[in-house]
């Protein structure tokens, strides 16, 4: 990997070595002529996966899908000192999202905003490139691949540095993000670079995702690469964020009836995986080798959530009353019968993730609370998009178009709720109250959704049809819930 890495800065020098995030070096312009075939070209997109799922990069790198674009969500949604305790000693620069007071300044932000420009600019090289590669098939796959990394990438970003997206709403006309679809090659190219609006960077998703799903459609589920079934997840996520649950129902039961999938026996069992498990659509490859970093370099999902000696300092300190807490909006309210919702308290500094089997233990670093065992080591799959996210998505697209308990929608709550030891539930158990079954379904994507960086999204998008959401004690729709554009970007603007 070392050597790849090396090559790929050959194409993004720009974001390490100057002093503009999307500047570029007048000592080292990039060039496309280093993309002349498909061996480079795939390389290059090797490169573009490397730093998308977040594998350590230095301190400064970014975990974007593997590591931050959870964990800033989690932390945006969560009161600190009632859900959670955050260790702000070992990871000081998350406090700012702990106290929802982001500044531009912010080393985290920047640190994923370089990547991900980082991640946009290699693509848009190859696609500048795509022609060098003969192969048809390879082509298109690759191709696809490249569109279907910026479409993602655009989407999570507009999420965090822009406002939610409210059809017909003033939000829409917001200037949020540069929206680059052409590589950059030359220094001076962007000085100020043009802000899209919201409304702009959601129509360059929508258009990226569903080029490449198309283009990928004939390569099944195409390894641990993005596939064609991952590109009509992230669709289902686009169109739930936008309201539009007719969309939604489709792109889900696209993936779920074409049984390419399967929901593991037990929530468990979907993390801590060696390799993907049946329901993972797509996910982040750890190695030892390979890893988003761990209490060794202060970064990753296994250093903050783990707090076992191997793994992590555990700063994510979890509360462990506010897990069954009416008082709380947003608690789970795990009974006594959830697998999602017991805790090991028999745990030490000698205690191995091999020997955790329940979804919290104490924390062994602060025994007052306890830790989640989502990403107990930094070797193992991290899940970006599960099947049960898909089940679950569907079953809330249904409810919304028809306002009625309706048996596909009640089916897909169900194959979530028994896997973890709860009950089936019967129409007859709402009462006739439809509101009833989608409080449950909601209740139910909190439960199994636990710390993945999906809740934060959900308040957000509910918060523009929905009255009296609460979002750690504020409307979701509020501005402190968006990143800023990091100054250091700004500074070099004209």
């Amino acid at each position: 990997m070392k050597a790849f890495r090396i090559f790929i800065l050959l194409f993004t020098l720009s974001f390490i070595s100057c002093e503009g995030l999307l500047d570029i070096d007048a000592e080292n312009t990039i060039s496309g002529e280093v993309l002349t075939d498909q061996a480079a070209i795939e390389e290059a997109l090797n490169g573009a996966y490397y730093n998308l799922m977040g594998i350590y990069d230095g301190t400064g790198g970014g975990e974007l899908l593997g590591g931050d674009f959870k964990l800033f969500p989690e932390l945006l949604s969560r009161r600190n000192s009632n859900e959670i305790s955050w260790d702000d000693v070992n990871a000081p620069p998350y406090s700012d999202f702990i106290d929802k007071d982001i500044l531009r300044t912010n080393l985290r932000v920047e640190s994923n905003w370089r990547r991900a420009y980082e991640v946009i600019n290699t693509v848009n090289s190859i696609l500048a490139n795509i022609d060098n590669v003969e192969n048809a098939s390879a082509k298109g796959r690759i191709q696809g691949e490249c569109q279907a990394i910026r479409g993602i990438l655009y989407f999570e970003m507009v999420r965090l540095w822009g406002p939610q997206y409210e059809e017909g709403g003033s939000s829409l006309s917001v200037a949020t993000l540069p929206l680059l679809t052409e590589p950059i090659t030359e220094i001076g190219e962007i000085e100020t670079p043009e802000l899209a609006t919201v409304q702009q960077v959601y129509t360059q998703v929508e258009t990226d995702l569903t080029t490449a799903s198309s283009l990928l459609e004939s390569s099944g589920k195409n390894g641990t690469a993005i596939s064609y079934y991952a590109c009509q997840a992230y669709l289902m996520r686009v169109a739930l964020q936008k309201s539009d649950f007719e969309s939604a129902e489709i792109y889900a039961d696209n993936i779920i009836e074409s049984g390419a999938f399967s929901l593991v026996g037990s929530p468990l069992l979907a993390f801590n995986n060696n390799t993907n498990s049946s329901e993972d659509i797509l996910a982040v490859q750890q190695t030892t080798a390979n890893t988003t970093g761990d209490k060794s370099t202060g970064t990753g999902l296994a250093n903050h959530f783990s707090s076992l000696t191997e793994s992590g300092l555990g700063t994510m300190r979890i509360l462990e009353f506010s897990l069954n807490s009416s008082f709380i909006s947003g608690s789970p309210l795990y009974s006594d019968e959830d697998i999602r919702g017991m805790v090991d308290y028999d745990v030490d500094e000698t205690t191995r993730a091999t020997e955790i089997n329940t979804a919290f233990y104490t924390n062994v670093l602060n025994t007052s609370t306890i830790s989640s065992s989502k990403f107990m080591t930094a070797d193992k799959v991290i899940p970006v998009i599960r099947l049960a996210e898909v089940h679950l998505a569907r079953a809330e697209a249904i409810f919304e178009q028809t306002l009625e308990i309706d048996a596909t929608a009640l089916e897909d709550l169900n194959a979530i709720r028994t896997r973890a030891g709860l009950p089936a539930l019967q129409e007859s158990d709402f009462g006739g109250d439809a509101f009833a079954f989608y409080d449950s379904l909601v209740l139910e994507k909190n439960r199994e959704f636990m710390y993945e960086g999906i809740l934060f999204h959900d308040l957000k998008r509910r918060a523009t049809y929905l009255d009296d959401m609460d979002m750690a004690g504020s409307d979701p729709l509020d501005s402190k819930f968006i990143l800023p554009i990091p100054q250091a970007e700004t500074d070099t603007w004209k």
